[in-house]
């Protein structure tokens, strides 16, 4: 009766995952469960989340008073201190508060927040890093933009509002007509992200200049069908104009690792993220790149590159891990600051 737990939970924008699991964060020991992100109103995440929370806590005979604490890991931007997410695009709402609600459900338990890149890198960090590379370690995401979190000399990087490391709007193409999402243009998001491939698709379909027949045969000529999914299949079958795009996006992603490794110094590098479904046109130009030729892009010595085993899971581990840490005061969130 006295044993003790932790509950993790990651948010996106298509799935909210929930976890619990016990204070050793033992992997034979983790019940998770996911549900589609719900987007009826401002609360409806938070309902889901509390719903499912309540599930796994009966299901597995836990009480309230077993949980040491609830981390949050969630598309951003995200305000640590109000436990509110804003200005985010995929999440349906200008302002989606999840820190009150929860808290009236669950009001003894202390409750985290974390950027979901920032909790990815912490789940690295705890579940699958070496001891050779915890003190400088990048995950890198590669989905529907790109995102990053970052350890450098042993502290996670969050900067004055907690949105260091938000590498996907480093700039890669000056003077670039590719737009991202946040409306500069020639972010490295812009050009590597599931929707900069989709919409660099689109551009390059209404100028005309490549060939796209085959692009065009998967999606039966309805270019709404069209994502990152059926540009990287039609590059896969020697289609020109997706050949070029899926290029770009591995060449400035290139550029990316570069940069980050350039301001970092980092030891490896975790991708994951949706984008790794199709990591064998991605992943091997890359760590050939750095292997062999690296000064083409960094300074520094060469991260080794690798990919998060974890897949889609590493941010919910990264929730789990980040609770740990804060009872343990861990060091590498020593900056992290939450009532």
């Amino acid at each position: 009766m006295d044993k003790k737990f932790i509950a993790g939970v990651d948010i996106g924008g298509t799935w909210v995952r929930v976890a619990i699991c016990t204070a050793d964060l033992n992997e034979k020991n983790i019940k998770k469960r996911i549900t589609a992100t719900l987007k009826e109103n401002e609360y409806s995440i938070s309902n889901s989340v509390c719903q499912i929370l309540t599930e796994l806590l009966s299901e597995n005979s836990i009480t309230k008073g077993q949980i040491l604490g609830i981390g949050i890991a969630t598309a951003g931007p995200l305000n640590i201190e109000k436990g509110e997410v804003f200005n985010n695009a995929n999440l349906g709402f200008r302002v989606i508060p999840l820190k009150e609600p929860i808290k009236e459900k669950f009001p003894e338990i202390p409750i985290y927040f974390i950027n979901d890149c920032n909790g990815s890198v912490l789940g690295v960090h705890f579940f699958e890093a070496n001891d050779g590379e915890k003190d400088n370690l990048v995950y890198i995401t590669m989905s529907t933009g790109v995102g990053g979190g970052v350890i450098c000399n042993g502290h996670l990087l969050l900067g004055k509002e907690g949105n260091a490391a938000e590498i996907g709007h480093a700039l890669v193409e000056p003077k670039s007509k590719a737009q991202c999402n946040c409306g500069a243009h020639g972010c490295w998001e812009a050009y590597s992200s599931g929707t900069g491939v989709r919409n660099r698709a689109l551009n390059a379909l209404q100028e005309g200049k490549l060939n796209a027949g085959i692009l065009m045969s998967i999606v039966e000529k309805d270019k709404s069908r069209i994502t990152a999914k059926e540009v990287f299949q039609a590059a896969r079958e020697g289609d020109e104009l997706s050949k070029k795009i899926v290029n770009d996006c591995v060449f400035y992603t290139k550029i990316g690792i570069g940069i980050v490794n350039n301001y970092y110094d980092c030891t490896s590098i975790y991708f994951g993220g949706a984008m790794m479904k199709d990591k064998e046109q991605i992943i091997p130009q890359i760590c050939k790149q750095f292997e062999i030729d690296p000064i083409k892009f960094t300074t520094n010595h060469p991260p080794k590159i690798k990919l998060t085993k974890y897949k889609d899971e590493i941010g919910l581990r990264g929730a789990l891990a980040l609770v740990k840490y804060k009872i343990e005061n861990n060091s590498i969130i020593s900056k992290l600051k939450q009532k």
